[in-house]
């Protein structure tokens, strides 16, 4: 649990950091009318922040038991 919270954890901050590299992925297929929305951005980042505090919480469950 430890490895997959600290997996997560650096995974989401490049995703908060490097939203445009995870919109440029082949897979899911975004649509070009997605790409361009600087909307887009933020969801990712949100995202990005949601999986941070997850890998966070992971971490810490792992070290308490």
């Amino acid at each position: 649990m430890l490895i997959t919270g600290i997996l997560i954890t650096i995974v989401a901050i490049f995703m908060v950091l490097f939203p445009q590299f995870f919109m440029g992925l082949k897979n899911p297929r975004i649509p070009d009318k997605l790409l361009k929305n600087p909307k887009m951005k933020i969801v990712l980042r949100v995202w990005g922040g949601i999986f941070v505090i997850v890998g966070i919480l992971l971490i810490i469950f792992a070290t308490i038991k």
